[in-house]
Formats: C-alpha cells, structure tokens, sequence
C-alpha cells in the first residue's frame, strides 16, 4: 500500500511537472516586459508558499566590516541602483564600491528604488542612501548630493534619465547579458553609452555581448572589471559539523558521508533550476553519492513548483532539497561542492564566495565562468551551457533550453563534473579545507572603479570623444549603420 501511494505521489508529481512546463512554455512566448511585469506577481499571489530556510541574526556585510566609513575625499560618486537590497551580484558589488571607495579618497552616497535592512546598514556606516520613486524625487537626491561623477548600477528609465538630465559624467556599469532588451532599449543604451564617458563589464563576456550591439567608436568605452567578493573565513571541523546539523534540520534530511552540492540562486528562468534538477537526480539514480541543496528566491513561482514537481516525481527527492533565501556563510561551511548551471551571468557572486570558502566549483559557461575556474582547475569544472554558446544567448534560447528541461543538451557533461568533484571531495575527507585569499581581488576591483570614476570626473562635456554617435539604421548589432 506504501508503495503504490508513492508511486501514485510520483506519477502526480510528473504529470504537474508536464502541466507546469507547458505554462511555462506558453509564458515564454509572451513580450518580458508583460512576462516580468504582469505574470511573475499574479503566479506569486496564486503559488506562492512558505519554505524552510536559514537565518542568522549576526549576519555582517558583505564588505567585512561594520566600521564608520570616513570620507575624506574631494570628489562624490554617486551609486544609482535598482534596489540596494537585491541579493547576488548588483546589491553586494555596490555595498563594497560604497564601503570600500572611500578608502581612497571618493566620497560615495546611494540613490535607489527601495529601503531594507542593507540601506539602514550603509546609512549606519554614515553613507547616504537616499530612496527615491520617480523623477521629482531623484532629482532632488542628485541636487542634494552633488555628484562629481554617476555610476548607474542597471536602474529603472526614470532614474536613467534623471541622471542624464544632471549632466554629471555618467559611468554605466553591465552587470549581465541583457537578453531581454527591446529594439528600444538598446537605442536608449546606445545613447546612454554615447553620452556617458566610458562603461564598466563586469566580465568579458558580458563586454563581448554589448560590444556586439554598439558601433565600433563607442566599443572602447567598455572596459572590464571583474567582480570580486571578500573571503569567507574557513570554518574548522566543529564549525562545520555545526553547519551541517543546522542545514540537515532545515531540510529534514540527513547527508551521511554524501558530497552535498550547493545552488545558491533565485528560482527563475536565468538561473535553470528545473533544468538543473533533473540533470542531478539522472546522476544520482546511476548510484553517485551526492544531494543537492538549492538557496534563493522564487522570483519566478511557476518555475519553483516546476521545479519541485521534477523532484518530487523521482524516487530519489529525498536528495534534493529547496530553500528560500538562506544565509550563506553557513550554506557554504555545512556544503562540500557548489553548483550553478545558468543560462546566462554577468559574474556570479556567489560562486566567487564559494571559491573564496575552498570549495571546488561546477559552473556553466556563463560570464565570470571562465575565469572562476581556471583558480583552481584541477578541482572545479566548467560544463558547456545549456541553451547553446554563450555568447550567442539570447532569449528565445534560454526559453526552448527551459522547454527540454529534463533533457537539456548539457546533461551528461554536468553527470560527469559531479562524479568528478565528488571523487575530489572524498580524496579531501578529513583535510582542513584551504580557504583562498580574496583581498587582492576586491583591492583590484575597488582601485579599478575608483581609476575609472576620477578619469570620469576630470573628462569635460565638450571633450570630442564624447559626441554623440547617430543611429541611422533600422537594425541593430554588428549589421547596423551608423
């Protein structure tokens, strides 16, 4: 009786996981604008369900101090962002420029779309963070502030233009591959970028993707700085046996002598989680000792219940288990592995931390990805992405590649990075695990932006580099004319 009731549990979960990926089929052919914008809040209000996670209530920045910033600079810097909250790349990245900038003699201060517990903590630090909701409110924040220089951290339009309007240098800085831009929001970019006195990637392929899509005369203004994030302090064996009793009492399960894989990412359609579970629950029916642990927001709900359906209709669920938003310094001391099979990344933060904590990496080949793994190549593996060459993503792409989630054309590429790192973890057993001095790296990133921001700053209007480059043609990309 046991055993028809889940194989009957098994069989629900599957033909879920068929209803629900034909939604997301149907979803995928929709303008993002309307995807992002009118269906992820109404499935969020429909699906919507608590899940288990892990806090901390000492949880630090992300710069690794919570000292008051001194500025002693002459020239201010401001750092305009979406929302200073957002988790991953974009909020961490702009929480060090405004902490660690400082240091050498720029002056920082915040404009964002949303308050939280990071704004009050940068404000707590005595930097300015000022929220701001639409033009009247952003222009105010810019006068009061008085910037020599504007970084743009992927804001919304109004806060683009607002700062446009200022006619402060501006320094745009590319977080990721933006598959989702319209013909006219690359125009806007185009005009942004020809107004604005250089850019910043934050990896090369996030530069070889725009630089596809700009004449060559404002090519040269994208330079590279790779994202970087302070160390994590390597956890001994008590520290992280502690870990791993708090992570197996969060998902209810027990790990035994099994190489848990860690996943720390938003459930949604860029990060591939439905896609990634069902490549790992193949590996792990063909006997390899793993579990996985997956951390992030469903942003997108519709690919969370995919995604748990796809687990749940496989006899091994129990290896595979999802979290909400957890805190990561003990996902990191209680995991032996870290994961990320994304369609597409500017430079993925996480497993940057990942890597700074000694874990060995699998990670698709997304921007940053690259670079990551040739740290440490004899322990981490990059496997081919998902929906094709990574330069050539686009979002048609990623939406067929969600489509054959449970035959994505990675894999048996990813089965075999897993038995890979595993075989590497069991070899470790026992060693202390060799966290990797991250220092350098946020010393270069930081001096980095502050070169290009006072370069910014000394830069005059009518410095004729800067005039604008028209846009004549009716295409855009390598074929355009202009």
């Amino acid at each position: 009786m046991i055993g028809s009731s889940g194989l009957a549990a098994r069989l629900g979960a599957r033909v879920s996981a068929v209803v629900l990926g034909a939604a997301i089929g149907t979803i995928g052919t929709l303008p993002p604008r309307v995807r992002y914008g009118y269906v992820h809040p109404f499935t969020r209000a429909l699906l919507a369900r608590p899940l288990p996670a892990i806090h901390s209530p000492d949880a630090g920045p992300i710069s690794g101090s919570t000292e008051p910033v001194t500025h002693t600079g002459e020239l201010t810097c401001v750092l305009g962002v979406t929302a200073v909250e957002v988790g991953g790349g974009i909020g961490s990245v702009v929480e060090l420029l405004a902490t660690r900038l400082p240091e050498l003699g720029i002056v920082t201060a915040v404009v964002c779309c949303g308050d939280g517990v990071r704004a009050q903590r940068l404000r707590d630090m005595g930097i300015q963070v000022r929220c701001v909701s639409d033009r009247a409110s952003a222009l105010s924040a810019f006068a009061d502030l008085c910037p020599d220089v504007i970084q743009l951290h992927g804001v919304p339009a109004f806060l683009e233009a607002t700062a446009r309007e200022t006619g402060a240098p501006l320094v745009p800085v590319l977080h990721n591959s933006e598959i989702h831009y319209s013909r006219d929001r690359w125009r806007t970019f185009l005009d942004l970028l020809g107004q604005a006195v250089s850019a910043v990637a934050v990896s090369d392929l996030v530069r070889t993707f725009h630089a596809r899509q700009v004449p060559e005369p404002l090519r040269s203004r994208i330079a590279v700085i790779p994202n970087a994030a302070p160390g994590q302090t390597a956890p001994d064996g008590d520290e992280r046996q502690v870990a791993r009793d708090i992570l197996e009492r969060a998902v209810g399960g027990c790990f035994g002598d099994d190489v848990v894989f860690l996943c720390l990412a938003r459930y949604d359609a860029q990060k591939n989680i439905a896609g990634t579970i069902a490549s790992f629950l193949t590996c792990v029916a063909a006997g390899v000792p793993a579990q996985l642990v997956i951390a992030g927001d469903p942003s997108d709900w519709v690919e969370f219940r995919r995604s748990d359906a796809i687990r749940r209709g496989s006899p091994h669920a129990g290896r595979v288990h999802l979290l909400a938003t957890s805190d990561a310094r003990t996902l990191l001391a209680a995991a032996d592995a870290f994961l990320l099979n994304s369609f597409f990344e500017g430079w993925p933060v996480a497993a940057t931390e990942a890597w700074t904590a000694g874990l060995p990496l699998i990670l698709s080949d997304v921007g940053g990805a690259r670079e990551l793994i040739e740290r440490d190549p004899t322990r981490s593996v990059l496997i081919p992405n998902a929906s094709g060459a990574a330069s050539d993503v686009t979002d048609a792409r990623v939406e067929r590649a969600r489509w054959r989630a449970g035959r994505q054309r990675n894999s048996s590429e990813l089965a075999t990075a897993v038995r890979r790192v595993v075989n590497t973890v069991h070899r470790e057993r026992g060693e202390p695990r060799a966290p990797r001095d991250a220092s350098d790296g946020v010393s270069t990133m930081i001096a980095a932006h502050a070169h290009v921001i006072r370069k910014a700053a000394q830069t005059k209007p009518t410095d004729p580099s800067l005039q604008p480059v028209r846009v004549v043609g009716d295409q855009l990309g390598g074929a355009v004319t202009r």
